[in-house]
């Protein structure tokens, strides 16, 4: 199941166009190579590069690898999506696409551009164990195969109007936004389990508060001065949010006010609460004709995909294909 997510990942991100920089490239020691596709050589720092690719992608989301999939699943996807990459190489050449040295110094460019300096790009290329010509060789490869993807896959999806009015009818919720407010609060903090002297004490402090707001005072400077809330920094702001995202009785209390009012005080599992509503968006639905052009993207997009994934596979049967699975 993984693998076949990744295979999925691994088309999507063909299909966007982002360069890759681990495929397609003849090793120079044919001992390091993990692959071979119809001649061409995979080598062991291509799949190196693309593991720790895959590395940053987990860390990236929260997580590390090992809690996503095993060593081998990983192992498996990553010489998938080099595969591919070399197949997809292939068929852009054999369909005669060449792409433009401006194009590729712009590409370059722009690669080299996300480093603060030369002395920090060759070292990141040290550390990919790649050089400059390296770097511009594996661009012009991923650059071919977007082109390739774009023209034979991309540019040929169609979907019709009523594809579009089906998936939007039949997806409706997911056009639809909840009632929303934007709230600030003022919290002064209370334990559950504490005695009543304590909670009358922080009461009170909430209820001068209160008449100080309420006389004209700056809702924004008390709540950086006494709020015991992190959003205290921005004066109470909580921003927007809707039904189901703050406890019980937070959420009726700031539901029920109109935008510039102040709560009285509303006691919670946190303790103490003074809102003031700054907005209030009604719910509301996006229009079919908003939504067409995303719709039609969408579709666009997902019917070229699985065009490419069913292309690579009877590239696949019919390629001569060699894999030697890396140890760690």
């Amino acid at each position: 199941m993984f693998r076949k997510m990744m295979m999925a990942i691994a088309a999507l991100t063909m299909l966007v166009g982002t360069t890759a920089l681990g495929w397609a490239a003849p090793a120079k020691d044919g001992a390091s190579a993990v692959a071979t596709v119809n001649g061409v050589t995979i080598s062991r720092q291509d799949f190196d590069r693309e593991m720790r690719s895959a590395e940053q992608y987990f860390a990236s989301q929260g997580h590390s690898p090992a809690e996503t999939a095993s060593a081998k699943e990983i192992k498996q996807a990553v010489i998938d999506k080099l595969v591919n990459g070399a197949l997809l190489y292939e068929a852009s050449k054999k369909s005669g696409i060449k792409i433009e040295q401006a194009a590729l110094d712009a590409e370059f460019n722009g690669f080299k551009g996300r480093f603060p300096g030369d002395k920090e790009f060759k070292a990141a290329l040290t550390q990919l164990s790649i050089d400059e010509a390296g770097i511009r060789e594996k661009i012009g490869q991923s650059l071919a195969v977007e082109k390739y993807v774009n023209q034979e896959f991309v540019d040929k999806a169609t979907v019709t109007d009523q594809e579009v009015k089906d998936y939007y009818d039949n997806n409706i919720s997911a056009f639809a936004t909840p009632e929303q407010v934007r709230a600030s609060h003022i919290l002064i903090t209370v334990k559950p389990e504490a005695d009543a002297a304590t909670k009358k004490e922080a009461r009170k402090k909430l209820e001068r508060i209160r008449k100080k707001i309420v006389a004209g005072g700056d809702f924004a400077a008390l709540a950086k001065k006494n709020s015991d809330c992190p959003s205290n920094a921005k004066g109470g702001d909580l921003g927007y949010f809707s039904r189901g995202q703050m406890v019980k009785p937070f959420e009726t209390a700031a539901f029920a006010l109109m935008p510039g009012a102040v709560s009285e005080i509303v006691e919670t599992q946190f303790g103490y609460h003074i809102i003031k509503l700054i907005d209030k968006k009604h719910a509301e639905t996006v229009s079919f004709d908003e939504a067409r052009p995303r719709i039609d993207n969408y579709l666009r997009q997902s019917k070229a995909q699985k065009a490419l994934v069913e292309s690579l596979k009877t590239m696949r049967d019919a390629a001569k294909i060699t894999i030697a699975m890396p140890a760690d």
